[in-house]
This record gives structure tokens, C-alpha cells and sequence, in this order.
């Protein structure tokens, strides 16, 4: 299972890259890919795209999580991932935007698939690294995952791995942690 899974995550992230596909397209490539991971976790269900009730929000990803055995037994029930496949890191106001909307669907735990990070120093705290940190205190869990984390994954025990070492480096360190 691992050289197809590896080829498979690194054909989306190939076509989420390509410069001579729309912006639109690329973001879909990058959102296709992470569905198609947490889909590979046992016990892992995703919903795609939805509007709340107004039109207002737009939940990439919303997963149901059975904590299966091999599943990602060590975060919540529900979650919301946000993709950004963008060029630059991603900043505090959009941080901040989906810590809101985590917020108002009831959940604790957003995961943020940023492919190039975030912007500030996670030693400072600043920037959308101070977002990650106010949101904990308000009891709300942001989890970042980088391109580079992804092309690091050989099989979905690996993504199991990266999202529960993140979670364990949220709470030591007291703010999103990307080592």
C-alpha cells in the first residue's frame, strides 16, 4: 500500500502546484488530497464543501472521527480542516477567520493544511502563531500541516502520527508548533 499511497499524495500535490492550472483548480487538487488521506485513516469519514445554514461559511473538510484502532484516536469525535494552497504563508486574519468558524460549528478542533506555513515565529508567538495561541485559551485546538509535512507521508499511520504529535506539541508548547 505504501509506493501507491506515496504516488497517489504526491500526484495531487504535483497538480496542486501547477502553475499553468487556475488558482481555483490547484486549491481543489490540495483539497481532493486531504480528503483523500483522512479517508485513508480508519474509522475517518469526510463531508465536503458545505455552507452553513446562512451561505456565509464554507467548511473545506468536516471529519467524523470513530477513534478507531490505527485512527486518530487522540483528537475529537468531529473536525474542520481548511486548506490553503497558497504561495505565500498563511496570515492571522485568516487563522483567526477559521478559528471562528470552528467555533461556530461547535467543534475544538480545526486543522489548518497550510502548504506553506503560517505567518510569524512560532518562538515569538507572533502573528497567526499568536491567533493559535489565544485560540487554545479559549479552548479551541488549531493544528498545522505544511506541503512538506505531507511529502513526508509513506502511509496513513504516518498521518496519524504528524496530527498526534502535533496535538502533544500544541498543549507543551502552548501555541501552534510546527517542529
Amino acid at each position: 500500500m505504501t509506493p501507491i499511497f506515496q504516488a497517489r499524495v504526491g500526484a495531487y500535490l504535483r497538480r496542486a502546484a501547477e502553475p499553468r492550472h487556475p488558482a481555483h483548480r490547484r486549491g481543489r487538487y490540495y483539497e481532493n488530497m486531504l480528503a483523500y488521506l483522512l479517508e485513508s485513516v480508519p474509522g475517518c469519514y469526510v463531508q465536503r464543501n458545505t455552507l452553513n445554514y446562512f451561505g456565509t461559511e464554507e467548511v473545506d473538510i468536516t471529519v467524523a472521527n470513530e477513534k478507531a484502532d490505527g485512527g486518530l484516536r487522540m483528537l475529537p469525535g468531529i473536525f474542520l480542516v481548511e486548506c490553503k494552497n497558497w504561495s505565500q504563508p498563511v496570515d492571522s486574519t485568516t487563522l483567526g477567520y477559521f478559528v471562528n468558524v470552528v467555533v461556530d460549528r461547535g467543534c475544538s478542533l480545526g486543522i489548518l493544511a497550510a502548504a506553506n506555513g503560517i505567518t510569524g515565529h512560532q518562538e515569538h508567538r507572533s502573528r497567526a502563531y499568536a491567533i493559535g495561541a489565544a485560540a487554545l485559551v479559549r479552548g479551541i485546538r488549531i493544528l498545522v500541516i505544511t506541503r512538506d509535512d505531507l511529502l513526508g507521508l509513506g502511509n496513513p499511520n504516518d498521518l496519524v502520527s504528524l496530527l498526534h504529535k502535533r496535538n502533544l506539541s500544541l498543549t507543551a508548547h502552548g501555541s501552534i508548533h510546527l517542529g
